[in-house]
């Protein structure tokens, strides 16, 4: 297959071939046919060659679209790891360049047998079906068999198929371009990047931080350095790999953590902006056996939290009510040597129960069970600061 980087693979040359793919003209489209003798069979040939040519394009049209889905929804990416997004989008379109070349090729005069152009041949910007003067064939479709003007029309949907593909590429690097540019764009993808990054790598975390490792990345030290994170947030987008972005979020963890006060667990559940409900947990959970002596519903089977209670006190903490387990072990990691606390099964067991309650009730029971909570909290809070270990 001919090496379809024998265009330089660049932004400018996508776009200026993206010009170029477009429909041909009557006029141009018969002085193409006059630099070189075209038989009927020849004709034929021609047109079985672009339908192939077609369904090739087509596949990777199609590539491309499902591309375009994708590829600006991450914060990181493998994409670019060794080439840039323009060569990363050319080489999906192998086979268009490829046969692109071949087809218009068929149309330039030949040049002369050896002598050899100073220049690397470009076949979308030396074509006389596109650019350069002609002459205008005065006998028009006339003196031509049906099965030509097939061939034209078969060209143009082939012409407009590629150009598709070279329109989608285009919107995907504007669209990367917009994100690098715009910090409300680039965030949410970082956080979101973040966020699934964390919930992937927690065995990663907590090895790393019971090792006490010693933080020393550069991208963290960068982004907490920053005079603007956002913009520098914005500028990175795509210019890092999967690899070095999980090791980053790692790193970011158990330094946001240890600045906080929070353990790494607590991060992850509650996040930054959260902190201080991981802090009231803290009280809550150190005073759990004085809260027993109050309420009649704290402690369950074998002595155990119960799982009714653990479930209000993750609701009370901001459970979405998704199996989730971070913020439950942040409970059984604090009430280690204190009380045994449920698995998530038990917890799971009663947010199914509340199927059966209407919705009213089942908020009336939860903010009453709130208001409970941060009275009983509040209560020690003089002895207890909230970023007390």
């Amino acid at each position: 297959m001919p090496n379809p980087f024998l265009i330089d693979p660049n932004e400018d040359t996508l776009r200026k071939m993206d010009k170029m793919f477009i429909p041909v003209r009557d006029d141009r489209f018969m002085y193409g046919l006059q630099q070189k003798e075209w038989s009927i069979e020849g004709v034929h040939s021609f047109i079985s060659k672009l339908r192939i040519s077609y369904d090739y394009t087509n596949k990777e049209y199609q590539r491309i679209l499902r591309l375009k889905d994708t590829y600006n929804l991450d914060y990181p990416s493998d994409h670019k790891k060794y080439f840039s997004t323009v060569v990363e989008l050319l080489s999906k379109m192998r086979c268009t360049l490829s046969s692109y070349k071949t087809i218009i090729d068929d149309f330039r005069k030949k040049a002369k047998r050896g002598k050899k152009s100073t220049k690397r041949a470009k076949a979308y910007d030396n074509s006389p079906l596109f650019t350069g003067p002609y002459s205008v064939d005065i006998f028009g479709w006339e003196t031509y068999d049906k099965s030509v003007k097939d061939m034209m029309k078969e060209l143009n949907d082939y012409l407009k198929l590629a150009g598709d593909c070279l329109d989608t590429c285009i919107d995907i690097i504007d669209e990367e371009k917009a994100i690098q540019s715009d910090p409300d764009l680039a965030c949410p993808r970082y956080d979101n990047s973040f966020k699934r990054s964390v919930k992937a790598n927690k065995k990663l975390i907590e090895v790393m931080d019971e090792s006490n490792v010693r933080i020393d990345n550069d991208l963290v030290k960068a982004i907490e350095n920053a005079e603007d994170v956002r913009q520098l947030i914005a500028s990175l987008f795509h210019e890092i790999n999967n690899t070095d972005f999980n090791y980053f979020c790692a790193c970011k963890t158990i330094s946001d953590a240890r600045k906080m006060g929070l353990t790494d667990d607590e991060l992850m559940a509650f996040g930054k902006e959260n902190a201080e409900k991981a802090f009231r947990l803290r009280i809550l959970l150190d005073h759990i056996l004085e809260l027993a002596e109050q309420r009649d519903d704290v402690i369950g089977w074998k002595n155990m939290l119960a799982g009714k209670f653990v479930m209000h006190v993750l609701f009370w903490c901001g459970w979405d009510g998704s199996k989730n387990e971070t913020m439950l072990k942040c409970i059984s990691t604090r009430c280690q040597g204190i009380i045994g606390v449920v698995q998530m099964g038990a917890v799971m067991t009663e947010r199914r129960k509340l199927v059966n309650i209407e919705n009213s009730e089942i908020k009336e029971q939860q903010n009453a069970f709130n208001q409970d909570m941060d009275a009983f909290v509040d209560s020690f809070l003089d002895e207890n600061p909230l970023n007390s270990n």
